[in-house]
């Protein structure tokens, strides 16, 4: 994409994942969490890194995510956090995918597959139980176990390589949710022992938990907001020494200098208090610039925050209006955010056509098309322009 550009330091993911392992308990791993294309700063390299590094596991949400890890060489477990829709197993089982388990009818599907694909008893299909603990997403609950135990029995095939859980508000300060999801996350594993299901690993630390609950890091933790740079919240930060390998760019197509009182942008919501430089950047909406997600509240504090915040716009007053950085200052964006052309107000300071922009993108809403470039030790290592989608899968991938 002309005029916009985003760096990523491997260095800085690697140095993160190096701090998470030096706070593991002993005998537990560091799954890497790469799901949305690694939150946006590009799975294949991501993975590859830490690959070099020493990580043997990667968490993805979907099968094509897993298949493009393969193709481009990633031969470490990749766990399907995600269900697996029926005609996506043939690859994921020839792939090796591991694949989660998390309802009787996706193990029903899952027997058939390996019956059409006609694997040996000896070719095991490797999976993990999600059990369902109070996220209300997926996995089983404790009245489906003994269920499920009979459907394993009827096919060898499938090999419970692990359980898992997930925490739905463990980044939060009051601590009593997750405490009694551990608790029922503790009394299905019993049960399941009891069944006769005893799986190789345990798994339930997302990164805050991870952080707040060592006793809890079993056989993996799952991390993917620690390895980017980011605290799960801000009750966590200085928990970890983290590096952000993200820095998203633009630069001036276009500069000139306007007059007092002059407008600027949709619905003219901007006016020029002096004579003045605007500059006109090819970033907007479309590559994801000023979206966010929508945040619920979390309590009146951020409620009146909100509301104050909408008040006041109708008087002309934007508070927390974008911004960008230019030459180490931050200069606003004057007016609303175009599409794809934004404008910034850069006053007096000496600028010219072609000048670097640093744009506070996030992550998880930035264009996928948007060149990535990397570096390591200093160097660029690559470029990576993507033409056909996020995750352009081969359909006739098979493993090698």
């Amino acid at each position: 994409m002309s005029g916009a550009w985003i760096e990523v330091d491997l260095d800085a993911i690697v140095g993160n994942y190096q701090e998470v392992i030096k706070r593991l308990r002993p005998g537990a791993r560091c799954m890497a969490v790469v799901k949305a294309d690694a939150y946006g700063l590009g799975a294949i390299e991501v993975a590859r890194a830490l690959e070099k590094v020493g990580c043997e596991a990667f968490a993805v949400t979907r099968v094509d995510e897993g298949l493009i890890l393969r193709e481009h060489g990633i031969s470490g477990l990749i766990l399907v956090l995600g269900p697996t829709l029926k005609e996506e197993l043939p690859q994921a089982i020839k792939a090796r995918l591991q694949l989660t388990l998390s309802g009787l009818s996706s193990l029903t599907e899952l027997n058939e597959v390996c019956s059409d694909l006609k694997l040996e008893l000896q070719q095991q299909v490797s999976v993990h139980l999600k059990l369902e603990t109070g996220m209300g997403r997926t996995g089983f609950q404790l009245s489906e176990l003994e269920a499920l135990t009979i459907a394993l029995a009827k096919d060898p095939r499938v090999q419970i390589a692990g359980v898992y859980t997930h925490f739905a508000r463990a980044a939060q300060r009051d601590k009593r949710y997750s405490l009694k999801q551990y608790e029922s996350f503790r009394i299905l594993t019993a049960r399941l022992e009891e069944l006769g299901i005893c799986p190789t690993w345990k798994h339930v630390c997302n990164s805050a938990a991870f952080l707040d609950y060592p006793e809890w890091h079993h056989d993996f933790v799952r991390i993917g907001t620690l390895l980017i740079g980011h605290y799960p919240g801000p009750g966590f930060s200085g928990k970890l020494t983290l590096s952000d390998p993200w820095v998203a760019k633009s630069q001036i197509v276009h500069l000139r200098t306007v007059p007092k009182g002059t407008n600027v942008g949709y619905q003219s919501i901007y006016r020029t208090k002096t004579i003045t430089q605007l500059a006109v950047l090819p970033v907007g909406y479309a590559d994801g610039f000023g979206l966010a997600p929508h945040f619920v509240p979390q309590g009146w504090i951020d409620f009146l925050k909100i509301v104050l915040k909408n008040f006041v716009a109708l008087f002309g007053i934007f508070l927390g209006q974008e911004q960008v950085e230019l030459k180490g200052r931050r200069v606003r964006v004057a007016g609303k955010i175009g599409m794809q052309l934004t404008v910034i107000d850069v006053g007096k300071l000496g600028c010219a056509l072609g000048d670097e922009v640093r744009i506070p993108l996030r992550r998880t809403v930035a264009n996928p098309r948007i060149t990535r470039r990397y570096r390591r030790e200093g160097q660029m290592l690559s470029e990576r322009v993507m033409k056909e989608g996020v995750f352009p899968v081969n359909p006739e991938y098979s493993l090698q």
